[in-house]
C-alpha cells in the first residue's frame, strides 16, 4: 500500500500559489515558482519531505474509533474556522430539545448543554461517545446512523450535524432523517468541509494515539447537492456561511510543513473557503 508523502502536500501548496497568483502581481508568481523549484529540488534530500507514511482509507466507524484519543488534543484548523460559526448560528435558539447528530465527542453537545436545552446525541462510534460522556455527563447519549436515527419524529427544536454529511455517499437520505425529527418551525444547523477544499485534496486525515495515520472515506457534495436535498425534505434555508482559511489557522493546516514555505502556504490557503455552514428551518 502506497504512503503519504509530505513533500506532495507542500509542492501541491506552492503550485496552488503559482496558479492563484499568475493573473496578479509578477513578483509575486516568480516568488511562488522559487518556491515550487526549491521544493522540488530538495524533496528527497530533506528528511521531511522524503517522509512517506502509510495513511489507509477507512470508514468512518473504524476511522473515528482510532482517533477518538486525539481528537480532542492535537489541533485542528477545519474546527478552528467551524466552530465559531456554528455556534453564531446556533446562540439565538431558545432552550428546548437539541440533538447533535453525529456529535462525536460531544464538543456541539457541551454548548448546547450550557445554553439550557436539553440535549440528545448521537454518534456511530461508541469511542467517540465515550468521550462526549464525559464532556457531556447530562446528555442523552446513543450509538446510531445518521440514516437511521434512534430519535422520534417531529421531537426535536434544533439539531445541529457537523463535520459528518462528507463521509456520506448521499446527502438525501440523512437530510431526509434530520428533518424528520425537527418539529415545524424547528431549526437545523449543518457544517462540513467545503466542497472546494476537498476537491483540492483536503479529507478527514487523523492521527491516532498510537501515532498512525489513516483517513475517513469521503465524498465531494456540491451546493447544489444541499439545495436539492433541502428542497426535497421540507427544509428552508436561513443562511449559507462559508468561513475561509485565516493567518491563524495556516500553521496549524501546514503543520511542520508550513515552516519549509509559508509564503507558498499562504498564497495557497489564505481565503479559501474552509467550511460550509447552513441554517435552516423545518417549514
Amino acid at each position: 500500500m502506497a504512503g503519504i508523502r509530505f513533500a506532495h502536500w507542500v509542492i501541491g501548496a506552492a503550485g496552488m500559489g503559482v496558479l492563484r497568483s499568475w493573473l496578479g502581481d509578477r513578483a509575486a508568481v516568480d516568488a511562488r515558482v522559487a518556491d515550487l523549484e526549491r521544493l522540488l529540488r530538495t524533496r528527497d534530500a530533506d528528511p521531511l519531505l522524503a517522509l512517506e507514511l502509510p495513511a489507509p482509507e477507512v470508514d468512518a466507524v473504524t476511522g473515528y474509533a482510532a482517533w477518538a484519543g486525539t481528537y480532542d488534543v492535537l489541533p485542528n484548523p477545519l474546527i478552528a474556522v467551524e466552530e465559531p460559526a456554528v455556534r453564531r448560528l446556533l446562540a439565538d435558539v431558545p432552550p428546548g430539545r437539541a440533538l447533535d447528530a453525529a456529535c462525536g465527542t460531544g464538543r456541539h453537545a457541551a454548548f448546547l448543554a450550557t445554553h439550557g436545552h436539553r440535549v440528545a446525541g448521537v454518534d456511530t462510534s461508541p469511542d467517540m461517545l465515550a468521550h462526549a460522556r464525559r464532556r457531556v455527563p447530562a446528555a442523552t447519549l446513543a450509538v446510531g446512523s445518521l440514516v437511521a436515527l434512534p430519535i422520534s419524529s417531529a421531537g426535536i427544536d434544533v439539531a445541529v450535524c457537523a463535520l459528518a454529511l462528507m463521509h456520506l455517499p448521499n446527502l438525501r437520505p440523512a437530510i431526509a432523517e434530520l428533518a424528520r425529527v425537527l418539529r415545524p418551525g424547528g431549526r437545523l444547523v449543518l457544517s462540513d468541509l467545503h466542497p472546494t477544499t476537498l476537491t483540492l485534496g483536503g479529507g478527514a486525515l487523523f492521527q491516532g494515539a498510537d501515532g498512525a495515520f489513516g483517513r475517513v472515506s469521503g465524498w465531494v457534495h456540491r451546493h447544489e447537492d444541499y439545495v436539492a436535498a433541502f428542497t426535497a425534505t421540507g427544509l428552508q434555508i436561513r443562511a449559507c456561511v462559508e468561513p475561509t482559511w485565516g493567518e491563524a489557522e495556516l500553521p496549524l493546516l501546514g503543520g511542520p510543513l508550513y515552516a519549509l514555505a509559508p509564503d507558498a502556504v499562504r498564497a495557497a490557503f489564505l481565503d479559501l473557503p474552509a467550511a460550509l455552514v447552513w441554517s435552516l428551518v423545518r417549514a
